[in-house]
């Protein structure tokens, strides 16, 4: 299709996986959004069976400006906080599984306490990863640590 994008192809496989997710408070309940376009919503929304509020932002390397996708993650999620009805949810991004170390690797050129204190400063609940075959959670300090140079 034309107008896809790798993000929308892994925030799809990633809603798909989480309809079927074991924990409770990953598995999809009410999907808000599931759109990577959409304006008034994150690209990922979603009520958990145990009515937890999901806030998630994803980013791909498969997609023409990968390098830029590393910084709209830290305006994606400032964004997310400015919102009014955010004050009792989880955020989180979601990068496809086999992305973790490029985004590692770009991320260590950040000192490694601001890029923590920004993951305070959100709060970054997980970091979700996802793959053909499910759904895989880094904390966002081992984000920053998976690529060993």
């Amino acid at each position: 299709m034309a107008n896809r994008s790798p993000e929308q192809d892994l925030i799809e496989q990633f809603v798909a996986h989480l309809a079927q997710h074991k924990d409770e408070t990953l598995k999809i309940a009410t999907v808000i959004n599931s759109n990577c376009k959409s304006k008034k919503f994150a690209d990922v929304e979603f009520k958990s069976l145990t009515n937890l509020h999901w806030v998630i932002e994803a980013k791909s390397d498969a997609s023409k400006d990968k390098y830029n996708t590393v910084h709209k993650i830290f305006g994606e999620l400032l964004k997310e906080t400015g919102r009014t009805n955010r004050s009792d949810c989880r955020h989180a991004i979601l990068i496809p599984e086999s992305a973790v170390q490029f985004y590692s690797r770009a991320f260590q050129s950040i000192d490694r306490e601001k890029f923590l204190g920004f993951g305070r400063l959100v709060p970054i609940d997980t970091v979700f990863t996802s793959s053909t075959t499910g759904v895989g959670q880094l904390t966002w300090e081992s984000l920053y640590d998976a690529y060993k140079p």
